[in-house]
Order: C-alpha cells, then structure tokens, then sequence
C-alpha cells in the first residue's frame, strides 16, 4: 500500500514537470503592446512630459513593464521608468518627463518593455522633439595682475563691467568652460594648478598640483564639452572627467613634451617638442592612447581647428611669420592649402566660425577672414591688435580680446556692439551656455 501511494505521488510529479515544460516551451510570445498617446510623430519640446497611454495584454500573466526615451538606433537616451504590473491584461497611463536640458531636436521613440517572464516585447512609438533654446549665460574673462595669481570674472548684463568670481593661486597657461556641467577649467603653467570650479555653487569641484621646479609642470591643454586634458613636462598626458576621474592616459616620445592639443574623431593631435632642440613632431595617438604616427613640423602651432572628421588646420607661426597648414589625418601628410604667404608678422589667435571660414588676428593690427574652399584671404577688421578672438555661434557675434579690452562685433555686418575694460591684462574669455 505504501509502495502505491509513493508511485502514485512520483506519477504526479513527473506529470506535473512535463505539463509546465510543455507550458514554458510553447509560451513563445511577448506581451503585446498597442499605444493610444502620444500618437505617431507627435511633437513635444523638451523640458515638458509626455502622457504615455498603452494597453498591454499577454496570454499568460505580464511580469515587468517599462518605458524610455531611445534615438534612432534604439540607444536610451534618458531615464528609464518601471511601471506597476497588475494582470495579464493592464492599462498605462504615465508621464514620462522630458527634464534632460541636453536632449537635442530630432527624431526620437518611446519604447515600451514589456515581459511575461519568458518572453520579452520592445515596442516603439516615433515622437519629435524640440531642444531647448541655447543662450549665453556668462563670459568668463582670466586674467592676471601678477605670475603668482589668476582672477576669474564674469561680464556683467549691461557689458559695462567685470563681477570677480574666484582667485587661483598660481601662474595661467589655458582655460576652457563645460556648459554640459557648468564647469570652468583653468590649468596653471609653473606655478598654478590645474582646477574645475562649478559655476553654480562657486566651488572648486577638483583640483591636480603641480610639481614646482625651473621647468614648466603643465605644458599642453584642450577640452571637449565633457573633458579636459593635459600634457606635462615630463611627457606624461592625461584626461580627466567632470568629477576628476582619470579617463585618458597617453606619453610623449622620450626626451619630448606635449604643447597644443586637439582631438579628431577621437584620435588625439599633440604637437611635441624636443627638450633639447628645435626639433618638432605632430604625433597621432589611438583613442587607446597609444602611439599610431607621427609627422615632423616646422611651425610653432597657435591653434587647431577640426575641419572634419579626418583634417584638422594648424595655425601657427614659422621663423616669425604667420602660416596656414592642413593635417590630413589619414594620409598622415601636413600641406599648404593657401599658396599665398600671410602678410609679414605672426598669428595671434584664430576663431573657427565653420569648417570653410576662420577669422585670423594677426601682429599687424588686422583681422583676416580665410576661407578654404576658395583659398582667399581678406581684410575682415582693423584696428584691432588682438592677442584672442572668439566667436559665440548663438548670437552671431565676434569678441575680440586686445590686452585688458574686450570688444563685440556683429559677425555677419561687422558693427561694433560692445567694450568692456579690465584692470588687468585678459589672458582668455570662455563662454558658458545654458546646456
């Protein structure tokens, strides 16, 4: 008798294994998905929310649904939200927040996720959106009354005077300014530090010291919207994130140092000097950071400027004379694209207004405008011996920095708009937008 109960009970189980295997392999479809809002291609501008209205229905039981915003290629682009499950059979009714200030107009989908436990349903719903409209927020102007200090101001709304936000101990080398983070970077040369200040709570958010000796510590600098980098004497280049984390590690030859640097297509551009002669090497770094090729240079380079994703121009100087000079990245080869020489004197600073046309400040007191499709160069402003030119492609306008003057332009008629004048010779300005 007991012998027949405990057959009966195995007869059972196995009964019971086949029939949920049998159930579990021929449970083959997700969840479907049908959306009532937003409707197909509808329009929303970002900093608003979206109601997402869906029926999701599954033959079996809906273990987990959720929704995110994705691009083109499905990639999230914003957060993702879970939604509660209640039966085999539910209705959503949700707002999805569109509060990233970074998303920028286009084509975008609402993706809802939806899972019975076994099988898993992606469901897309096409939407547009608008960005938020880019403004200028600050110019941060870095200046210095003596090697041993560095002043950060602001420009004020009337553009008639400077307002001090923060003091760096220490001598200047570069700056830049993350309006993604709302951060200003200032590196020092000898003396000063390498440091990110939050312009939102005017904190310094983190700081790298320098090693003092007869020889400069930071020697290059550049910076993407989200990163910051430098090079060192002792040959040594790094990449820092927002927060201060190391994100980029790569060295220069040995016996060289890094000076200017630029990024194309995620390949660093340093320009290296030999410590010990005039000798000068444009090297090309994987994203890796490691050494792929490099190209001897003649010319003390002034600035980059990424043409596309495979040239980048190199204005400099070359035994005191301005020179224009293009680095086709994948051929490896450095050329002339304008056959002409520049008029007698050096290069100051260049301002990049698109890949055919750049604004050039030169010795002589002229503002040249070259542009390469048709490899001219003319007489753009004069008057003006300016030691940095920045153009602010929200408002159109040319800023020209000439020793502790700042003057405004407008780009496309060349009227005079603003001056601002500083105590203090201005060694850059940087331009902080909303997003």
């Amino acid at each position: 008798m007991h012998y027949s109960k405990v057959c009966c009970l195995l007869v059972i189980a196995v009964l019971s294994f086949l029939f949920s295997c049998k159930k579990k392999k021929d449970d083959i479809f997700g969840p479907t998905v049908t959306f009532t809002t937003p409707v197909p291609n509808q329009f929303y501008n970002v900093m608003t929310s979206i109601t997402v209205k869906a029926k999701v229905t599954d033959d079996n039981s809906i273990t987990r649904v959720s929704m995110c915003l994705v691009d083109a290629f499905n990639n999230p682009m914003h957060v993702t939200i879970s939604l509660p499950v209640s039966s085999p059979t539910m209705n959503i009714s949700a707002p999805y927040p569109l509060d990233n200030i970074h998303l920028e107009s286009g084509a975008y989908s609402i993706m809802i996720i939806a899972s019975d436990g076994t099988n898993e349903t992606r469901t897309l719903q096409p939407i547009y959106l608008g960005a938020v409209p880019k403004v200028m927020k600050k110019v941060l102007v870095m200046s210095a009354s003596s090697t041993a200090q560095t002043n950060m101001s602001a420009i004020d709304s009337t553009f008639s005077s400077l307002l001090p936000l923060h003091t760096f101990s220490g001598d200047y080398l570069a700056s830049s300014a993350s309006s993604y983070y709302q951060q200003a970077y200032v590196c020092g040369y000898y003396t000063g530090y390498f440091s990110a200040y939050n312009v939102i709570d005017n904190s310094i958010r983190f700081t790298v010291p320098p090693y003092l000796s007869s020889s400069p510590f930071f020697t290059g600098y550049c910076a993407t919207e989200r990163n910051t980098y430098f090079a060192r004497y002792d040959g040594f280049m790094r990449g820092y994130d927002y927060t201060g984390n190391i994100i980029y590690n790569a060295n220069a030859q040995p016996g060289f140092y890094a000076q200017h640097l630029c990024f194309n297509s995620g390949h660093l551009l340093a320009e290296e000097k030999d410590k010990t002669s005039s000798v000068k090497k444009l090297i090309t770094f994987y994203p890796t950071g490691v050494a792929q090729q490099e190209t001897l240079i003649t010319q003390d380079v002034v600035d980059f400027c990424e043409k596309d994703a495979d040239n980048v121009f190199m204005f400099g100087n070359s035994n005191g004379q301005g020179v224009i000079q293009l680095f086709d990245r994948i051929n490896n080869n450095v050329w002339n694209p304008y056959n002409y020489s520049l008029p007698p004197g050096t290069i100051s600073s260049v301002a990049q207004i698109d890949n055919n046309t750049y604004l050039i400040a030169h010795s002589n007191g002229t503002i040249y405008k070259y542009e390469y499709q048709n490899s001219s160069m003319t007489t753009y402003l004069t008057g003006y011996v300016a030691n940095k030119i920045k153009y602010d492609i929200v408002n159109n306008e040319l800023y020209v920095v000439a020793s502790n003057t700042i003057s405004t332009f407008d780009y496309a008629t060349k009227t005079f708009h603003h001056s601002v004048n500083s105590g203090e010779t201005i060694a850059d300005i940087q331009f902080l937008y909303n997003r």
